[in-house]
């Protein structure tokens, strides 16, 4: 062999060492021996592999289970993370949403298995291709991320066990990719997806527009209803959901969660539940307490990894878990009449005359489930003791009919019993229909009634005029009036009222409103009914 020939033989051998080397700058994954590489640390940051479609490198992050460093053979599903606007392949790292320790504590609490974690650097391009062609984002993902990605790691490389979630403009990527490649994923978590109604994008300043969805989505410079063109239509959930035909998504598991301290996204979520519910897309819909924070979607991820594996798994989603409530209760009930009306009126066992309380008026309406004043009472069983309450419950319907106004009504029952005659004093709480009687009663400069309560109510015309101290709305997710509870929420938030808005995992059911009005209690005696 001549020098030359020589130095070609090393040169060669050296490239070919480098294609092989872990620290991600190679498009192979594997060796000459077809076997995934090995890793020594569970963290891998800022990997790099080379997009064709895109021309450039793109960097990823992926989190190994601990048992992927142990051993050479299992296989494990995997779950693509996206971030959000201005983020990047780090955000879900320790410094932020700190993925690792979400997945550890799941695993050690046997609500997982094992997964890989993958965090790809997605720009600002809501994960999505850019209307003109010119940057084709999600073509690389599927077509190049997701093969590179099964070909470098021990991947289970099947959309059966291949997840994707995201928050923010990354929730929105991450229902948009799931839905428009069913064939690839079979799980979509969305937390607090930006996701704005149409009439929200119209009226967005020009250039909030144009930096942010304009020039991904087109319509840039455009304003008014030419924004919203048929390209962003294709991407946005809000709108294939309703143009296409529902079974093209029912293969795809949806996970929801939006804060009800957003600052606008609230009603686009709201929406797409409601939506979703209307086309028979099935899903989960979460709102809690919290805003767009990363707090908020470090617990979200706590219920949404449980619901991935459930999925993975091929077993149903359990419901809510009831609460169960005694039969014997700590207090007594009577019926007292206003105009051949009859009033239920429920008493703590050890009632004092001398004594003043406050009471809970319930207007029971028609509802999908029939919620008794009795399950009122159980539910709240124990602060009835703690804070002296006394609960009312008629039919607003027949209060109605008989023409009987809610100052007769509270003159009545106060004079009857030792209660303070005051708006102060005052709580209502509606369940189903005819759900307006009580709600009337806060809508007015002098409202009568302090803090209203509602459990999946009808509220026929929510008022900009909104003067309770606090409105708390509870409901689940098949709940029956989703959309007027939203409609309601929403106009509370326009009218800058003290408002909390839950929607939580149960079904339509008179246990499962009971079982949300007991979560309401410990809310009701530290923040309501102090002394």
């Amino acid at each position: 062999m001549n020098k030359v020939a020589f130095i070609l033989l090393l040169l060669c051998y050296s490239v070919g060492l480098l294609s092989c080397s872990s620290d991600g700058n190679n498009n192979l994954g594997k060796d000459d021996t077809g076997t995934s590489e090995q890793f020594s640390k569970r963290y891998n940051a800022d990997q790099i592999f080379y997009s064709k479609i895109l021309k450039q490198e793109i960097k990823y992050t992926v989190l190994l289970p601990s048992e992927y460093l142990k051993e050479t053979t299992a296989r494990y599903g995997v779950v693509y993370l996206l971030h959000g606007w201005g983020g990047d392949q780090n955000s879900w790292g320790t410094s932020s949403l700190n993925i690792q320790a979400i997945a550890d504590e799941q695993e050690s609490k046997g609500n997982i298995r094992p997964l890989i974690y993958v965090i790809p650097q997605g720009f600002n391009t809501y994960f999505c291709n850019r209307y003109d062609g010119s940057y084709n984002y999600m073509d690389m993902f599927v077509k190049e991320l997701i093969p590179f990605i099964d070909k470098r790691f021990r991947t289970i490389a099947d959309r059966e066990e291949r997840a994707v979630a995201g928050f923010s403009m990354g929730g929105f990527g991450a229902l948009s990719l799931a839905s428009l490649h069913p064939e690839l994923f079979s799980v979509s978590v969305g937390l607090s997806p930006s996701l704005n109604t149409d009439e929200q994008y119209i009226n967005l300043s020009q250039d909030g527009w144009d930096l942010q969805w304009g020039s991904v989505f087109g319509g840039e410079g455009m304003k008014g209803g030419s924004r919203l063109t048929n390209y962003y239509k294709s991407q946005c959930p809000l709108h294939f959901f309703h143009d296409k035909n529902p079974s093209d998504f029912q293969s795809v598991h949806y996970y929801i969660d939006c804060g009800d301290d957003e600052e606008r996204l609230y009603v686009g979520n709201g929406k797409l539940h409601s939506l979703m519910l209307e086309q028979g897309i099935a899903h989960e819909y979460r709102v809690r307490n919290g805003a767009h924070t990363e707090s908020y979607w470090y617990e979200g991820m706590k219920e949404a990894l449980p619901f991935i594996e459930q999925c993975f798994q091929k077993k149903s989603y359990p419901q809510e878990t009831l609460q169960n409530f005694a039969e014997d209760l700590h207090s007594q009930s009577r019926i007292l009449q206003i105009r051949n009306t009859d009033i239920e009126l429920w008493t703590p066992d050890d009632y004092d005359a001398t004594l003043s309380y406050r009471v809970l008026y319930y207007s029971k309406g028609e509802g999908n489930a029939n919620l008794t004043t009795r399950q009122i009472a159980q539910a709240l069983d124990s602060l009835m003791q703690i804070k002296r309450l006394v609960i009312v419950g008629f039919d607003a319907r027949k209060m109605l009919q008989a023409n009987i106004s809610f100052t007769e009504l509270t003159g009545t029952v106060e004079s009857t019993i030792n209660a303070e005659s005051s708006p102060q004093s005052r709580l209502a709480l509606v369940y189903g229909k005819d759900a307006d009687y009580l709600y009337n009663c806060t809508t007015s400069y002098e409202p009568q009634v302090s803090y209203f309560f509602v459990e999946d109510a009808e509220i026929s015309s929510p008022s900009t005029q909104n003067f309770a101290k606090l409105y708390y709305l509870d409901m689940t997710d098949q709940g029956s009036h989703h959309q007027n509870m939203l409609a309601l929420f929403s106009q509370l938030r326009a009218s800058e009222s003290p408002v909390q808005y839950r929607v939580r995992n149960g079904m339509d059911t008179s246990r499962s409103a009971q079982t949300g009005i007991y979560s309401m209690s410990s809310f009701l005696g530290s923040l309501l009914l102090k002394k």
